[in-house]
């Protein structure tokens, strides 16, 4: 008998009694075939090694869905919020124009590009604009602080400033035109001229005119001035001696003029404003203007850099052409009567909903 410890030898027999081979036999009696002793240890590691390899392919796959993911909608959701936060910290228009078919977003809104408040002569304004007096005089009793007035001044009295030198002076996308005006009668005259783009004027019933000079593209591509977008408003908005604000906003979709911060006349338009070829001019007529003018504020519509969705990403049907908001951010109700809800869609069939609620706020 062998010791339950050692490997020792038996023969075997089959059924018809049969001598076989020889096996070995370990410990307790138990007999082990050599087929059936299991993976070797180089197979164990290239089995482990195409799993590792599997794991980590499908890790990888899943890393880049959910970072395609997060940043489609970061890209929507942060141009979203950064026009409303635009409207809202300028008290102005902002818009943003998603492309479906190019895959793009971008916002608008409005920038300062030209402040004067008529302290001295010669007229200095903000980013180094200096003007051109050529008549005009400072008066104490502005609007805030001193104002420049031409009541009882000479033909062709009037202030020139070179913002056609500036670049940033491009009012094509669109433009903002503030200012506070105190008539000194009952007469209008012409305020301001930003070259032939834009102006104001007043008329001898308190009524305030607004005008911008659109671009025009022809069937041969040239671009050439078209005739005035003329907007007036009612009678009775300025009286003599009073300071009264005044406001003309165009954001290629509506030409307004605001009077003490409320909109009082309103007219729809869309095309490009022509591009400014020589100086501001106050004063712009030979008549002298008759009254005083304040708080110069020129804004022009500037954009964001225009933002690719990844790739596998793309607009939903149903996605809007642009998305306005209104002064104060909340959705332009003019524009928009609802929620804007729109979707984003992944080449694997997933869609991100995206919802802009009439606050504006993006969610």
């Amino acid at each position: 008998m062998i010791a339950g410890a050692e490997l020792g030898r038996i023969t075997r027999r089959d059924r018809d009694g049969t001598r076989r081979g020889i096996v070995p036999r370990i410990g307790g009696g138990a007999l082990v075939r050599r087929g059936l002793l299991g993976f070797t240890l180089i197979e164990l590691i290239v089995v482990m090694g195409i799993i590792a390899i599997l794991i980590g392919a499908g890790v990888g796959l899943i890393a880049r869905l959910r970072v395609a993911d997060r940043a489609a909608v970061g890209i929507v959701h942060s141009t979203l919020r950064s026009a409303r936060n635009w409207s809202v910290a300028r008290e102005a228009p902002a818009r943003v124009f998603l492309d479906a078919d190019k895959r793009t977003i971008q916002a608008f809104g409005m920038s300062v590009i030209g402040t004067w408040h008529f302290e001295d002569m010669p007229v200095r304004g903000a980013f180094g604009t200096e003007g051109i007096s050529l008549g005009g005089k400072i008066v104490e009793d502005g609007f805030t602080g001193s104002a420049l007035s031409f009541a009882g001044e000479p033909a062709r009295s009037r202030v020139e400033i070179p913002v056609h030198l500036d670049p940033a002076f491009d009012l094509s996308r669109g433009f903002s035109i503030a200012c506070a005006v105190r008539p000194s009668s009952s007469d209008g005259g012409e305020l301001l001229a930003i070259g032939e783009s834009a102006g104001i004027s007043t008329s001898d019933d308190g009524a305030v005119r607004a005008w911008f000079a659109p671009e025009i593209v022809q069937e041969d591509g040239e671009r050439r001035r078209g005739a005035r977008v003329v907007l007036t408003t009612d009678g009775g908005y300025l009286c003599a001696n009073r300071w009264s604000g005044i406001e003309v906003q165009y954001d290629r979709a509506t030409l307004r003029i605001l009077v003490d911060g409320a909109a009082v006349a309103l007219l729809a338009e869309s095309s490009p404003v022509w591009k400014v070829e020589s100086s501001l001019v106050i004063s712009p007529t030979s008549a002298a203007f008759p009254g005083a003018i304040d708080a110069l504020v020129v804004s022009a519509v500037t954009g964001e850099d225009r933002r690719d969705l990844p790739k596998g990403v793309e607009f939903g049907a149903g996605t809007p052409r642009e998305i306005v908001f209104a002064a104060g951010g909340g959705l332009d109700r003019g524009v928009h009567r609802e929620p804007v809800k729109f979707t984003l869609k992944f080449d694997d069939g997933r869609e991100e909903k995206v919802l802009v609620n009439l606050h504006g706020t993006v969610e």
